[in-house]
C-alpha cells in the first residue's frame, strides 16, 4: 500500500469514532422527554423536533448540549424545531427554529 492509500485508511479510521459517537448521542437525545425526533447534518448541527407548545426551549436546547457532550460526537449546535415547521423537501438549516444552543462552550 502506498502513502496515499495508507493516508486514506487513517483518515477513515479517525472519522469512524466521531460518527459512531454522533449516532449514540442522537439515540440519547431521541430518548429525552418532549423530543419527537432528531437529525444531524454534516456541519455538527443537531436538529431536535418537538411539539408546538409553550415551553422554555432555550433551556431544553442548553440541557441537550449536556446530554450530547459525554458522547464526544462533534455536535456543535442544538437547534430546536417545531414539528409543524419540518419540511423534508428543504434542508434542515432552512427550518424555522424555536431555540438554539451553542454546545462548543
Amino acid at each position: 500500500m502506498g502513502r496515499c492509500g495508507l493516508a486514506a485508511v487513517l483518515v477513515l479510521l479517525a472519522a469512524a469514532p466521531a460518527q459512531a459517537d454522533q449516532a449514540t448521542a442522537l439515540q440519547d437525545v431521541k430518548s429525552q422527554p418532549r423530543v419527537l425526533d432528531a437529525k444531524m447534518d454534516n456541519s455538527g448541527n443537531m436538529y431536535v423536533v418537538v411539539k408546538p407548545e409553550k415551553a422554555p426551549w432555550n433551556m431544553l436546547a442548553a440541557g441537550l448540549c449536556g446530554v450530547v457532550k459525554p458522547h464526544q460526537g462533534r455536535i456543535f449546535r442544538i437547534r430546536v424545531i417545531d414539528v409543524t415547521q419540518v419540511n423534508n423537501g428543504k434542508p434542515p438549516a432552512t427550518w424555522t427554529r424555536l431555540a438554539e444552543a451553542d454546545c462548543g462552550r
